[in-house]
């Protein structure tokens, strides 16, 4: 029987923030879509560079094309004019710095997210800003943990704020990423999304935050008999402010290998298989799984758009009530990564039975195209 599950644990921001300059130096672009061959390991290549002018006289910066979220090229028949070179050793375009629609006054990006944890030094000062930062500053370990995973989203019914039915990951100060049979079929006004949560029980324990919802983007492959391609957005129905409490998580690179590697489940569902639901967020280290081990240990299909995960003896595993939450990562740049969304698995934490995730750099062209693609200017 396919159960979905969402961690519970037996165990993709456009930042609304204001700001003192468009150039924030801090944020970085994402959209990754090919290597250029012949770069270092260090350099970065989904960056602003110079400023220019842009089309549409609108202030830019040279980009390398393919992370430029405007067809700059396709234009104009002037579109040459808005080449430029980028370090003697590259052209690119002078791509505008504001994506959002003109129409809207006052919005600007800040820096394109969903950003990427490689869009990143090594090594950059992770208490500035950026993706996939948490807070370590606290001296209580209450106060510590509530604040460990702060793009953590809770989605509850409206009516009903002590349960999460499922969960999803912060990824704009708009969306949130998760699984497609978490909403599907849903009204948008029958969910509520909760940021910034620790302990359902305990009201102003942390700056937790309410949302409606605006609009809801399921993978329009999404199959709900087989779970193939479980992804979704939810489109809240107005920004959050990002503080210790809520920050986006940075998406993953591109084709990374996890196999063996430690990863974090965390959520409120159920703390083990039939088991009551946790109102605290809890979490669990377990490894990834090698991809044809995985395939073995089900007569369902796996494909390459899953991962699976769970502790190899048993016992440590999503569950249910948990569908949707993030599957993390840590990079060697310090920066947390989303690299899977738990989907569903067979009871919890049973031996030889993985979790079964959908992978999320599979699907980063869609996420942006449904995040920030959606809000490019429209230039005449």
């Amino acid at each position: 029987m396919l159960l979905s599950v969402c961690v519970s644990l037996v165990q993709l921001a456009l930042l609304n923030h204001e700001i003192s300059s468009q150039h924030d130096p801090r944020f970085r672009p994402l959209t990754r879509s090919k290597r250029y061959l012949g770069l270092q390991k260090h350099y970065k290549i989904n960056r602003r560079y110079q400023e220019c002018i842009a089309p549409g006289d609108v202030p830019g910066h040279c980009k390398h094309a393919a992370f430029c979220e405007m067809n700059v090229l396709g234009y104009s028949k002037g579109s040459l004019d808005y080449l430029c070179v980028i370090t003697e050793m590259h052209v690119g375009v002078c791509c505008p710095d504001d994506v959002l629609i003109s129409k809207l006054t006052g919005s600007r990006i800040v820096m394109d997210l969903p950003a990427g944890v490689r869009d990143y030094d090594d090594d950059e000062e992770l208490s500035t800003s950026g993706c996939g930062i948490t807070s370590s500053s606290s001296r209580r370990t209450s106060e510590k943990q509530s604040r460990q995973w702060p793009w953590l989203a809770a989605l509850y019914r409206p009516g009903d704020t002590q349960f999460s039915f499922c969960g999803g990951a912060v990824i704009t100060d708009r969306h949130i990423l998760t699984a497609a049979h978490c909403i599907h079929s849903a009204s948008k006004d029958n969910i509520r999304v909760r940021l910034g949560e620790y302990n359902f029980m305990q009201v102003g324990e942390t700056r937790a935050r309410d949302f409606g919802v605006k609009d809801i983007t399921e993978h329009k492959e999404y199959d709900p008999a087989t779970y193939l391609h479980d992804i979704a957005i939810v489109t809240l129905d107005k920004p959050t402010v990002f503080d210790t409490y809520i920050w986006p998580i940075c998406l993953p690179p591109m084709n990374g290998s996890y196999v063996n590697e430690t990863v974090i489940i965390a959520g409120w569902g159920q703390e083990s298989y039939s088991g009551p639901t946790s109102a605290i967020l809890r979490e669990v280290a377990v490894p990834v799984w090698e991809q044809e081990k995985c395939v073995e240990s089900f007569t369902q299909r796996i494909t390459e758009n899953n991962l699976c995960a769970a502790a190899y003896e048993g016992g440590k595993d999503s569950c249910l009530g948990d569908s949707g939450c993030p599957l993390l990562y840590k990079l060697d740049n310090g920066r947390w990564a989303t690299i899977g969304i738990v989907s569903w698995g067979i009871g919890c934490g049973n031996k030889d039975q993985p979790g079964i995730y959908t992978r999320v750099d599979k699907y980063i062209p869609w996420i942006v195209t449904h995040t920030i693609g959606e809000q490019i200017i429209s230039l005449p």
